[in-house]
């Protein structure tokens, strides 16, 4: 996807914007109903010219973030840089989200910090301290983390949970999914980073 909207727009707003535009149309082709994923991420066109099959797609830096943790410390994307790192967008009354939880779980523990970190950032609202006790009913053993407005709109303004956005070691983002596509899916993903 290559927009030129305007000759003015730094890379983090054009991100923003082209996010948000793949996301609307998501919806608008009636997403809400689907649990299986759909991609955030444009994924190459089966029949490409020779000229586009060499050309490099375009890659988009992940914005940083700092974000206070359930343990009330300050977490940064920037703090991860070398590992992959899922942004999981997600909160305890989502049942998909629920659905993935495990999984993500699972996969913590299979790749190790040393290579895989998952920042779950949770957009509840109201009383917080439901997100505690969810990641200790729940056994999480990645970061949880409390959302903000300011993330969400450094993300195209997430509008369905769950949306996780997969980071490469580079800061790059890889791959993006609205909602939970399958544990197998992200160990692709995972694998194919590596």
């Amino acid at each position: 996807l290559n927009l030129n909207i305007g000759g003015h727009m730094t890379g983090k707003t054009k991100f923003s914007v082209i996010v948000a535009i793949v996301v609307l149309g998501i919806f608008g082709y009636g997403y809400l109903s689907d649990t299986n994923g759909a991609s955030l991420v444009d994924e190459p066109a089966k029949k490409k010219s020779k000229q586009s099959e060499q050309q490099e797609p375009e890659k988009f830096v992940a914005p940083d973030f700092a974000l206070k943790n359930i343990d009330g410390e300050t977490v940064s994307l920037s703090d991860y840089k070398g590992k992959i790192v899922f942004i999981n967008f997600w909160a305890t009354w989502c049942g998909p989200c629920r659905q993935e939880v495990p999984a993500f779980v699972e996969l913590q523990e299979e790749y190790g910090t040393d290579t895989l970190v998952i920042l779950g950032i949770s957009l509840d609202q109201g009383d917080l301290s439901v997100v505690p006790t969810f990641a200790k009913d729940y056994n999480i053993n990645y970061e949880v983390l409390y959302g903000d407005g300011d993330v969400v709109g450094k993300y195209g303004g997430i509008r369905s949970i769950p949306t996780t956005f997969v980071v490469d070691r580079e800061g790059f983002i890889r791959d993006g999914r609205v909602g939970y596509p399958g544990k197998d899916y992200f160990v692709q993903v995972i694998n194919h980073l590596l």
